[in-house]
């Protein structure tokens, strides 16, 4: 398992700050009517919100940020960090792309949920169960012109099933060995649960009481599960050399 670079561990420990620092200061800056629990974090950059490069320059450096995590994802299998990256790439689209006071530009709300979709996606895709390695043949000799008799069909039938249960152990073994973070119940439970995150906010918009906190939970939640991955990762690949080889 390739290390985890160093780098990466600050760009995904920057991920929640830029966030929380981004929504916060914002916020602060609106005047009185602003109501965080339900008004999204995307309104504070549309134009006619006060001081709204606070949070376009924010979370344009989470997508950044997203996507530097994503490089240094070393141990994790390229289709997850590739999944992860366009979050990231989509995440700077929203920042550049923002709203408006009447309306929603499109390239704004596809980004949006390209972003949402691909960084609560990438976890599952990266815990996908590990390919079998198949093995050769054990018993390569040809079979008598004549066919085998019953007792060498069922002799080999039976070789069949230890040599089927032998790999089966095998692969349960590579999937127990592997980091708790990359485990299929986990990932697949981690994007469930953003998944269900974005559902709730996708109905709360566009006049839910609870848009705000629902897109805080949601964002929040994708921007702390990589850094929990990243440092789980560090320190195995750190404590465990042996785990370091590709």
């Amino acid at each position: 398992m390739p290390p985890v670079p160093w780098w990466a561990v600050f760009s995904a420990a920057a991920l929640p700050v830029l966030l929380v620092i981004g929504w916060t200061t914002a916020a602060v800056r609106q005047p009185p009517g602003y109501d965080p629990w339900g008004d999204t974090v995307s309104s504070l950059s549309s134009y006619g919100m006060m001081d709204r490069q606070i949070l376009i320059g924010c979370l344009a450096g989470l997508g950044v940020a997203h996507l530097v995590t994503a490089i240094g994802l070393r141990p994790v299998r390229t289709a997850a960090r590739v999944v992860y990256g366009i979050g990231g790439v989509a995440t700077v689209l929203v920042a550049a792309v923002p709203k408006t006071d009447a309306e929603t530009p499109p390239a704004h709300g596809i980004a949006a949920v390209v972003a949402f979709v691909a960084l609560a996606t990438w976890p599952a895709v990266a815990a996908l169960p590990l390919p079998r390695r198949r093995h050769p043949d054990r018993h390569p000799e040809a079979v008598a012109a004549t066919g085998p008799s019953s007792t060498d069909r069922a002799t080999d039938a039976d070789s069949r099933n230890r040599d089927r249960d032998r790999k089966r152990d095998r692969n349960r073994d590579r999937d127990r060995d592997r980091p708790w973070v990359l485990r299929p119940v986990v990932g697949g439970t981690v994007s469930l649960v953003m998944l269900a995150l974005g559902l709730w906010l996708a109905l709360q918009l566009p006049d839910g009481a609870l848009a705000g906190l629902a897109e805080r939970l949601t964002a929040g939640t994708e921007a702390l599960w990589p850094l929990v991955v990243v440092l789980t990762l560090f320190r195995r690949t750190r404590r465990h050399p042996a785990h370091r080889s590709a």
